[in-house]
């Protein structure tokens, strides 16, 4: 965001006058951490997820996210309606370690994987820990650490480039003497081969439900969010890597791990990212950081695509 309004900034200094208009768009919800999915934002604009479906996905509390969007003064009364554009460029850091291990300061996407959420919520038999024998427990908690064992070694099992990950799970009644009785978790998966990341989550999904058997711990699973992979535009990406090269910023055409509101957006218009190295490939933490000149460099590709864009007739 503070790249793209630098980039407005620089333009409206030196009287930069384009054909086209440009906009800077800041998404509402794109990591869908609290609330799930994610990008929702640019989902509802894109007319790809239901806006009332949207407004009563609720967090681990209850809450719903339109009550929240009114509480923190972020609901608004104009329509989230997508509209014909010309390009959209979404300028990130990379959240990886590629761009600093192989010492290249732009990464130019192909596109993103692609990406499918699932909750998993088990119910066992809560009881007092000492005068319960460990035969015959339904222990939930011991049922979904199998599970999530299961979850880490699939992409060995799959190949390719797929990753699988358990982020987030809730532990009841999260007491130390008493047997936990229910908890929920959740299954990530992602890979560029759509097919494969459907036969990896069909093949967890019979591991899950043969574990839940034999711990008598019963099963409920729920498909969350499924996004297909995006290819982003192909002569977006020329430009970005054309307009690298004259700037002489060494370059690096790569996929993308994470998701973005680029998903949607490529099922709009012409999309294209632009990545900068993160220190240490680290991201979504305290320590997530990336070098000035890095910044400085990813703003001035995009400034350069953007002026491009927007001065085609």
């Amino acid at each position: 965001m503070i790249g793209t309004l630098e980039v407005l900034r620089t333009l409206q200094e030196n009287d930069v006058i384009t054909d086209r208009p440009i906009v800077i768009v800041n998404w509402t919800n794109e990591e869908g951490s609290r609330f799930a999915p994610p990008l929702m934002g640019s989902g509802v604009w894109a007319g790809k997820l239901n806006r009332d479906w949207i407004y009563g996905r609720t967090d681990i509390h209850g809450r719903r996210f339109e009550e929240e969007l009114k509480r923190i003064r972020y609901k608004a009364k104009v329509p989230a309606k997508k509209w014909p554009v010309h390009a959209y460029y979404e300028y990130h850091i990379e959240q990886g370690p590629v761009l600093e291990r192989i010492g290249k300061r732009i990464g130019i996407p192909k596109g993103i994987v692609c990406v499918h959420w699932y909750d998993v919520y088990l119910e066992g038999t809560a009881n007092q820990v000492g005068p319960t024998p460990m035969e015959g427990r339904n222990d939930a908690l011991c049922a979904a650490a199998e599970m999530i064992l299961k979850v880490n070694d699939l992409p060995g099992k799959m190949g390719s480039d797929t990753v699988a990950t358990v982020g987030e799970i809730q532990n009841h009644p999260n007491s130390r003497n008493i047997i936990p009785g229910r908890v929920h978790f959740t299954v990530d998966v992602r890979s560029w081969d759509d097919a494969l990341a459907v036969r990896a989550w069909e093949d967890l999904e019979t591991e899950l439900k043969a574990i839940s058997d034999r711990r008598g711990c019963p099963i409920k699973i729920e498909e969350t969010w499924r996004m297909k992979h995006t290819a982003f535009n192909e002569r977006l990406i020329r430009r970005i890597l054309k307009i690298a090269y004259r700037l002489e910023y060494p370059s690096h055409c790569m996929l993308s791990g994470a998701g973005h509101d680029a998903c949607y957006m490529g099922q709009v218009a012409p999309t294209a990212m632009i990545f900068v190295p993160s220190i240490g490939g680290r991201s979504h933490v305290e320590v997530e950081k990336t070098k000035w000149e890095d910044c400085v460099a990813g703003a001035n590709v995009l400034l350069h695509c953007i002026l491009e864009s927007a001065l085609e007739k």
